[in-house]
């Protein structure tokens, strides 16, 4: 069944006799009020690149938009427009938004998403973990925060939404993140000792998403989030299995509904007691503590005796709150009262509060009960802890790669790149798929690819080999060959461009102007105007100095000089010049 789709008085008619209202007043809120909220659009949101060497000019045309700070996120890093979201006016705050987020100097996200990775706690140089990563919004705020020596494993198991996980990586010329894909309730073993912070956004049902998904409004009903718990709480506790000891872990759905929040934490504290949870703060922005209580609903929405749950679809035990299992004498009592304790640290969203959608934050920490103990526990095997002195592990060889396969980078290739570009590539850690060189930090060598990863039982893979992690990328693609050439990609020049001393030259930025209003002159032509004496055939790489700074572009020699920069990239050029857009000029 569908409801109306208009913003109508039946639309609103419609929703308030929904099993999801329901749900939020028996939380305690005012209908009416959350509905006001929960029915209109979003404003448009987004997250400034911090890295980009441009990032001051993205900030006055954002501005010069109709741009304002989100008060809780750092100075400069975050947007709120006066429209609604994707709802641009025509002309140029329409153009800027698309041209900022395509060249990556902008990310389009939802405020009420930013609210895990702001909050977690987390030093620069770790090595991190987004479990259910795309399509790449909280990976990629992630990997700016650790930029540019830590790094984020984003893993995410549908083939699909990994695509566009990679895409939002490229977009933002990121070098720190390495893709994964597994299902996240069965994520490998890497290398001791495992992850400094995870971030655990389990799928959810969206209960906190109306204001951009309406169908929620007729497809929720209180099952629906009971199906999820399981899931939620099994690649929440694989996470919490991979943390080293005195590292965060975030949990966070865009739900509201307490079975797929707070009895979830509090299933995970059960499961893992070595988790607890810590406090979060944020100044600037309205959040509710969790709840300690909570209602059973049947499937209008309406609450249910919690000795008449057990008929309820998908119903078990762990839905209840800790108060209401102490009342029927389930579990322990005392690991009841400490989770109910804890409780009241997780913190919910509320979209009336701060015009922004629901959502949901639970950060815990593992503790470090044993001063000796240095690693996650899944690197405790069955052997070790019934301490089998006597046992020495077998050391496996993993499989050997595909064509698929990211593997290090051969020593010939990365030579001639050095030689070709004039570049010194030993600070990174090198890697090959197919026919691109990526660059990453070391990191991703020392601590992933290098050591030994132990199996279950207490074996170990040898090491040089990811596996038995499905690494489907690592790093920034930097170089690609094509036609028996190695060229420098886009993205690569936004990072790396100013340290290529080789297949450069420098013109003057008239003409620099000129290439990029279409002249595309004979190569006698361009040398003679120039005063270049000889260029090589292939990529090539022109840099100039214009008003704002020194820009690179990259080019094809042939029988003629072409660019070879993207119509957005070109446009972005274009207005900083205060020339007409490349459409228009056509």
């Amino acid at each position: 069944m569908r409801g109306p789709t208009d913003a109508s008085e039946e639309r609103r008619a419609y929703a308030q006799q929904s099993a999801l209202t329901a749900l939020v007043h028996h939380l305690g809120r005012d209908k009416n009020v959350w509905l006001n909220t929960a029915l209109e659009p979003l404003p448009e949101t987004f997250r400034i690149s911090l890295h980009r060497t441009d990032r001051q000019w993205t900030v006055e045309q954002v501005r010069a938009i109709g741009g304002v700070e989100l008060p809780w996120m750092a100075p400069e890093t975050a947007f709120v427009m006066p429209f609604a979201r994707g709802k641009a006016p025509e002309g140029l705050a329409q153009r800027m938004m698309a041209l900022l987020h395509e060249t990556g100097r902008i990310t389009r996200q939802e405020a009420a998403s930013m609210l895990p990775v702001r909050l977690l706690t987390a030093e620069q140089n770790i090595l991190a973990l987004d479990m259910c990563a795309a399509p790449g919004s909280k990976t990629t705020q992630l990997g700016e925060r650790l930029h540019p020596d830590g790094v984020v494993v984003a893993n995410e198991p549908v083939s699909g939404r990994l695509n566009m996980l990679v895409s939002n990586r490229s977009r933002l010329g990121l070098a720190n993140i390495v893709v994964t894909q597994h299902d996240g309730r069965h994520f490998g073993r890497l290398p001791p000792p495992g992850f400094d912070a995870v971030i655990a956004d389990v799928p959810c049902t969206g209960t906190a998403t109306t204001r951009k998904n309406r169908d929620v409004w007729w497809d929720w009903t209180p099952k629906e989030g009971r199906k999820m718990f399981k899931m939620q709480v099994e690649i929440t506790v694989r996470g919490a299995t991979l943390l080293v000891p005195g590292g965060h872990m975030m949990y966070s759905t865009c739900s509201l509904d307490p079975v797929e929040n707070e009895a979830v934490v509090a299933e995970v504290l059960r499961r893992c007691p070595y988790l607890e949870l810590v406090p979060l703060k944020l100044d600037g922005i309205t959040l509710h503590q969790g709840l300690t209580s909570w209602p059973v609903l049947d499937e209008t929405g309406e609450p249910v005796a919690p000795q008449e749950a057990n008929q309820l679809p998908f119903f078990t035990h762990e839905h209840l709150s800790p108060n209401e299992r102490m009342a029927q004498g389930i579990g322990d009592e005392s690991m009841e009262q400490n989770i109910a304790r804890q409780l009241p640290l997780c913190l919910r969203l509320w979209h009336e509060d701060n015009d922004t959608g629901g959502f949901f934050i639970a950060q815990f920490r593992h503790r470090m009960d044993k001063e000796d103990q240095h690693v996650a526990q899944a690197y405790l095997s069955r052997r070790a802890k019934r301490r089998d002195a006597d046992w020495v592990p077998t050391v496996k060889t993993p499989p050997k790669p595909t064509t698929n396969s990211v593997v290090e980078a051969q020593k010939d290739v990365v030579e001639h790149v050095e030689k070709m570009y004039g570049i010194d590539l030993t600070p990174f850690s090198l890697w090959q798929r197919g026919k691109r060189l990526n660059l990453a930090p070391p990191m991703v060598y020392r601590r992933l690819f290098k050591p030994a990863s132990p199996t279950n039982k207490g074996d170990v893979w040898g090491g040089e080999s990811f596996h038995p992690v499905r690494v489907v990328h690592a790093g920034l693609p930097a170089f690609t060959l094509k036609k028996d050439s190695w060229r420098s990609r886009q993205e690569s020049l936004y990072a790396y461009g100013d340290r290529f001393s080789e297949n450069v030259e420098t013109i003057e930025a008239d003409t620099f102007v000129r290439l990029l209003r279409g002249w595309a002159p004979l190569l006698d032509e361009f040398q003679q105007e120039t005063g270049i004496e000889k260029l090589p055939l292939g990529a090539f790489l022109l840099r100039s100095p214009l008003p704002w700074g020194t820009e690179i572009i990259s080019v094809w020699v042939g029988a003629r000089i072409t660019l070879m920069i993207d119509t957005n990239e070109q446009n972005i050029l274009r207005h900083k010049l205060n020339l007409p857009w490349r459409d228009e000029e056509e």
